[in-house]
């Protein structure tokens, strides 16, 4: 068994110093020969190859409908020609135009010429793309005399050696997979359930003209389920459970996830009769994973430091100046509230790193004290007040690498017991004349959200919060009263000063995100950067929801079971 496990080592380092060799020499002879007369010359290649295997199930209402895993090697090329101060990066062109970024699918056999080749077409187009990309943004920027920040920061080499990477526990997911959609799929209230498990194990090689050779380990589980149903008067009904972990060992075991799948799928079946919240202003009581999901959705954007890409002036302004989202100096939190940002804080969690996707060493960061934001998370995307990166840059496929949150810690001055914060929500409740006061436990993660909305002049606010998938009134005599159909109605980053209350913070949630833009919203149900987020239960003295049936009554009725 020893000699077996030597004998895979040595094929792994074998194959691993092939692909090395093949990336640098493909380097190398793009910084002599990438050049095109009268266009700037690069500044800055960057190669990465992600490379693992992967293994995927998808099961509905208690049967597996499919399987599959496999090597999966894909090559990220970033080519950037100008200066540091002003390059073709950071610059969003006219859709359909190239830019210096290129994807590019590797095969998983070692064969030197045939990687070589897929990176020598990569580096070419990239090259070009990027001069386009040059000459547009400097045609934007044309003869204003705006202040704009450099587009690259310094950072120093990094070297890491090569180790085997993990292996996906394909057997193991499986299992897991199918008997939660067992575990509903017979349900008589369930009208469809389904099940997805992707297991990804791996490492991502990075290499630079700085002198960065790095071997960064990469992998993550995560497991969604979706459980519907039907009310009374037809409307749909959905409930939701995800888990994420750096392998299937480290997910919870077997019994508290089926148990949770069946918590939900009782939720959809004790709502079937439930009243409709048409209309809902006043005070809101978040419990554990919907104020988590709350400073998820609204902290991301304001804490993450990277300008957004300048583009083509706007022609009512004439103005290309990018405005930073996250802006320091603003209060976003009451005072003595304090965030944290530590990706080395939970060594367990698949969110942990010590280097981030451009090779730079990552940072804790206190971003917010007194509920003031006084730093932000940063990338090698500068900033006019911030310049260099602190290790939070990540990004999924050619996307632009910007700061993301990793392992985001939100601790409040002190805590109160849950029943003290019930009576408080209760109180505030009392003296906005309502008879109950509105608990949201659940609210729907971005990636599993069906909802899609776009504003046009003149439209009513956005929702600013994915729809709550759980909630329910709360009398003062303690009676809860589940009501269904709830949709937020003008959320947006300033409700979070108006909280009254909370607990103390809660045990850290492991969660798959993206960049702090609309893309958030469309990863797909296994798509996503880890990242971890803890935070307590609070009380929102005023928000304002809205709720529909959506549905029509049943003219045929559902066949009967066998």
């Amino acid at each position: 068994m020893i000699a077996l496990f030597m004998a895979m080592t040595t094929a792994w380092a074998t194959d691993a110093d092939a692909l090395e060799q093949a990336v640098h020499a493909e380097m190398q002879r793009a910084k002599t020969d990438l050049h095109l007369p009268d266009q700037p010359t690069l500044h800055h290649i960057g190669i990465q190859i992600l490379d693992g295997e992967y293994a995927t199930i998808f099961a509905q209402d208690g049967a597996v409908i499919s399987e599959d895993s496999g090597p999966h090697r894909e090559a990220r090329i970033d080519v950037r020609v100008g200066t540091p101060e002003m390059d073709s990066g950071n610059f969003l062109a006219s859709l359909g135009n190239r830019d210096g970024i290129q994807l590019r699918g590797l095969h998983h056999e070692e064969v030197e010429i045939a990687t070589r080749r897929e990176l020598w077409l990569a580096l070419d187009n990239a090259y070009k793309g990027a001069t386009e990309n040059y000459a547009a943004k400097k045609a934007a920027r044309g003869e204003r005399g705006n202040e704009f920040p450099a587009d690259w920061a310094e950072a120093d080499p990094l070297v890491v050696e090569y180790s085997p990477p993990a292996a996906p526990e394909k057997d193991m997911l499986f299992e897991r997979v199918k008997a939660l959609s067992t575990a509903v799929g017979n349900a008589s209230h369930v009208e469809n359930s389904a099940f997805i498990g992707h297991d990804w194990q791996g490492k991502r090689l990075i290499i630079n003209t700085e002198g960065t050779k790095a071997w960064i380990p990469t992998g993550r589980v995560v497991i969604r389920g979706e459980v519907i149903g039907r009310a009374t008067d037809g409307a749909r009904l959905r409930n939701t459970r995800s888990w994420v972990a750096r392998s299937v060992q480290d997910l919870p075991d077997a019994n508290t996830m089926r148990t949770e799948i069946e918590a939900a799928s009782r939720w959809v079946e004790a709502i079937q009769d439930a009243t409709v919240e048409r209309d809902y202003l006043g005070p809101v009581l978040f419990e554990g994973p919907a104020a988590t999901e709350l400073f998820r959705q609204l902290l991301h954007p304001e804490i993450s430091g990277s300008p957004p890409a300048e583009s083509a002036p706007d022609p009512m302004s004439d103005d290309s100046t990018p405005i930073p989202n996250a802006r320091i100096g603003r209060r976003l939190l009451p005072s003595r509230w304090s965030v944290t940002d530590d990706p080395g804080h939970l060594m367990d969690h698949a969110s942990h790193y010590t280097y981030d996707h451009q090779g730079v060493a990552a940072t804790a960061i206190n971003v917010i004290e007194d509920g003031i934001l006084r730093d932000v998370l940063m990338s090698r995307t500068p900033r006019l007040d911030r310049t260099q990166s602190t290790g939070h840059g990540r990004a999924l496929g050619g996307d632009r690498r910007v700061a993301m949150p990793s392992q985001v810690v939100v601790t409040p001055p002190a805590g109160k017991p849950e029943m003290k914060l019930r009576k408080i929500a209760l109180s505030a409740a009392k003296s906005a004349g309502l008879p109950y006061v509105l608990v949201i436990r659940r609210i729907t993660p971005p990636s599993l959200s069906e909802d899609f909305e776009f504003a046009v002049t003149g439209d009513g606010p956005l929702a600013g919060l994915t729809p709550p998938e759980e909630a329910y009134r709360l009398y003062p005599d303690g009676r809860e009263e589940p009501v269904r159909g709830l949709h937020f109605n003008g959320v947006d980053r300033r409700v979070l000063r108006d909280i009254i209350a909370s607990s103390k913070t809660g045990i850290a949630t492991q969660m798959l995100d993206s960049s702090g833009t609309s893309e958030r919203f469309t990863l797909g149900e296994a798509g996503g950067i880890p990242v971890s987020w803890a935070a307590p239960a609070v009380i929102i003295s005023e928000l304002e929801l809205r709720g529909h049936s959506g549905g029509e009554t049943r003219v045929v009725p559902r066949p009967e079971q066998p």
